[in-house]
């Protein structure tokens, strides 16, 4: 890393430690200017745009920094986190499986912080499927419904068609009608 580089990433660092967030992704910005090839640089970057909750520029990031170096771990963590919080557990789940991936490979001490993520990611992608059930239920039970009432209807008009020529409108019409009501 260019000395620039690195001065720039540091005092980002420091801004960071600080608190303010969009100072330090200004200043990492910047340390990419100067080093582009820097893996570290677009996940420190990232980091800071979770923070920041600016999900699609940290996604970008992230994926810059996965494209330089495969096996950064940092790099799928944060691109998992990103992409739960942007509503899209499945593709989070991978990119968390494969950071929990590399911290075992590493015997990196995130590995607790990873395996989180992963149950994290499998929680959401289990809660997004079963909101789909019940919306699909819902859906189906509604149908339903309409269909039977379309159906109640149709006999009720039928009823009341056969006793209409006869006059007879005593218990017969009544029961007939009530057996329907009864029925849906």
């Amino acid at each position: 890393m260019s000395a620039r580089a690195n001065t720039l990433k540091e005092e980002g660092n420091r801004h960071f430690q600080d608190g303010d967030y969009k100072s330090a992704e200004v200043l990492y910005g910047k340390a990419i200017q100067q080093d582009s090839r820097n893996p570290r640089l677009f996940t420190n970057r990232a980091m800071t745009r979770i923070k920041l909750q600016s999900w699609e520029a940290c996604i970008d990031d992230c994926l810059r920094s996965i494209e330089l170096d495969r096996d950064n771990m940092k790099g799928y963590y944060y691109l998992a986190q990103a992409q739960l919080a942007l509503n899209h557990p499945n593709e989070a789940l991978n990119s968390a499986m494969t950071a929990y991936q590399q911290c075992l490979k590493t015997d990196s001490s995130s590995t607790r912080n990873a395996s989180q993520l992963v149950l994290q990611a499998k929680k959401e992608k289990w809660e997004a499927k079963e909101r789909e059930r019940i919306r699909k239920r819902s859906e189906l039970l509604a149908e339903l419904e309409h269909g039977l009432s379309r159906m109640k209807d149709f006999e009720l008009k039928d009823v009341e068609a056969r006793h209409q020529g006869t006059g007879d409108y005593s218990t017969t019409l009544s029961e007939e009608r009530q057996e329907i009501e009864d029925i849906s």
